[in-house]
């Protein structure tokens, strides 16, 4: 059985690859780095269960944070995970090249 098309995303989805795209990034540092990009405040036990997720399904992957913090995993984006966010990005171009013309007032003529 093949696994469903993983577009569209959901935008909270969208948001944690967009930010997992410049490097890998503990929960803190995607917390802060969505917040950057959209100001948009992700719930941590939201983070943590679409991280589990994404991360069963292939799109991330979880190392520990090594001597200096054993307790602070760090998450980076995996090809398939790259493969997702390019997918939906290009899905959302197309989506807006379609829908453009709808926002540009009539010629009058």
């Amino acid at each position: 059985m093949t696994p469903p098309d993983p577009v569209p995303l959901a935008p909270r989805d969208l948001l944690i690859l967009s930010a997992l795209a410049a490097g890998p990034l503990h929960g803190y540092g995607i917390v802060r780095a969505v917040e950057e990009r959209s100001e948009v405040l992700l719930d941590p036990a939201n983070l943590y269960r679409s991280l589990r997720r994404m991360r069963r399904d292939g799109w991330v992957r979880e190392s520990d944070g090594g001597e200096d913090d054993e307790r602070r995993r760090t998450f980076a984006l995996t090809a398939a995970g790259e493969g997702v966010l390019r997918a939906e990005v290009d899905r959302l171009r197309q989506l807006l090249r379609q829908v453009g013309p709808a926002l540009t007032p009539a010629r009058r003529g």
